[in-house]
C-alpha cells in the first residue's frame, strides 16, 4: 500500500554549469540557506546517466524516451515523507549542459542557471593538477558541426589539437549549449558569472529567479558557508576567497592563446545575453 505521507517534490531548480566556477559554491549555499526545506543533489550519478542515456536531444532513443526517463528518475530522488521540505535543487555534471535540451523538455517551468567564469582563469583552473588530469581534456567527444567548420575556417583540424586546445574547445561547446538554452527559455534560465557571485545569489538569483525568500538568518548562513572552500570536504576544508588575480598570475602564454582562438567569443556572448 502507498504511504500517505509520502509525495514526490517537484524540481525547484537546476544548476548547469561550465566547471571549475563556483557552482559547488551555489548548491552549497541553497543547502546552507534553510538546509531542513531544501534537498540538493549536487552531481548526482542517478540524474546524469539518465540525461545522457539518449544522447544529445535526446535524438538516440524512441521520440520522448528520454523525457521520461529523467522525469521518473527526478520522482524517485525527490519523494519524501517530511512535511517541511519543500525545494528540490540539482547541480548536475558540467558535461550535463551538452544535453539540456532534454532536461528542459523534461521540465520546462522549471527555472535553471548556467554557471561560467573569465576563459583565462577557467581553463587555469582546470589544468592545475595538469592536462592528463583536467576534465576539460579528459572530457572533449562530440562537437557541433558549426564548430568543426570554424576549425576549418581558421585552418586548423581536430587531430592537431593541443590538450590546452581541446579544453578551451570543450568549455566552448558547454557554452554554447547554454546560449542556445537561454535564447530560448523565455526567462526560465539565466546566466551567472563567477565575479562577485555571493552576492549575486543573495541579491538576485536565490529570491528573484528561484523565488525564495532571503531573511537575515538565511543571509547569514549563505555567507558563513561561503566562506568556506566550495568543494571541502572535512580536513581539506579552509577558508575560501576569490581567486581570479591568482589565475591570471598563473596561466600561460599557450592558456591566453587557446582562449582567445577557442572560448572568448562564447565567453562575450554570455555577458552580452
Amino acid at each position: 500500500m502507498d504511504n500517505p505521507d509520502i509525495h514526490a517534490m517537484e524540481p525547484s531548480g537546476f544548476i548547469f554549469h561550465e566547471s571549475r566556477c563556483g557552482s559547488t559554491l551555489v548548491a552549497n549555499a541553497l543547502t546552507a540557506m534553510d538546509p531542513e526545506q531544501h534537498r540538493v543533489y549536487s552531481e548526482s550519478r542517478p540524474l546524469i546517466r539518465a540525461i545522457r542515456a539518449c544522447g544529445i536531444g535526446g535524438k538516440e532513443c524512441p521520440s520522448q524516451v528520454g523525457v521520461e526517463l529523467i522525469q521518473d528518475v527526478v520522482y524517485i530522488m525527490g519523494r519524501t515523507r517530511d512535511s517541511l521540505e519543500k525545494g528540490l535543487f540539482f547541480k548536475i555534471q558540467s558535461l550535463g549542459t551538452k544535453y539540456i535540451d532534454v532536461v528542459l523538455e523534461a521540465f520546462p517551468n522549471t527555472p535553471w542557471i548556467f554557471v561560467y567564469r573569465e576563459p583565462v582563469q577557467i581553463i587555469t583552473s582546470q589544468l592545475k593538477h595538469g592536462v592528463k588530469k583536467a576534465n576539460c581534456v579528459k572530457q572533449y567527444g562530440h562537437i557541433s558541426h558549426e564548430k568543426k567548420l570554424f576549425l576549418t575556417s581558421i585552418g586548423r583540424s581536430e587531430k592537431e589539437l593541443s590538450p590546452v586546445e581541446k579544453c578551451a574547445v570543450h568549455l566552448s561547446t558547454i557554452c554554447d549549449a547554454a546560449i542556445v538554452a537561454i535564447s530560448r527559455s523565455k526567462g526560465k534560465g539565466i546566466r551567472i558569472s563567477y565575479d562577485n557571485i555571493v552576492n549575486k545569489l543573495i541579491e538576485d538569483v536565490i529570491p528573484r529567479h528561484f523565488l525564495i525568500a532571503i531573511t537575515d538568518e538565511r543571509r547569514e548562513r549563505i555567507i558563513d558557508v561561503s566562506g568556506k572552500y566550495s568543494k571541502g570536504r572535512a580536513h581539506k576544508a579552509g577558508e575560501w576567497k576569490e581567486d581570479s588575480k591568482d589565475k591570471e598570475e598563473l596561466a600561460t602564454s599557450e592558456i591566453r592563446q587557446a582562449s582567445k582562438i577557442f572560448l572568448y567569443d562564447s565567453y562575450n556572448t554570455l555577458e552580452n545575453l
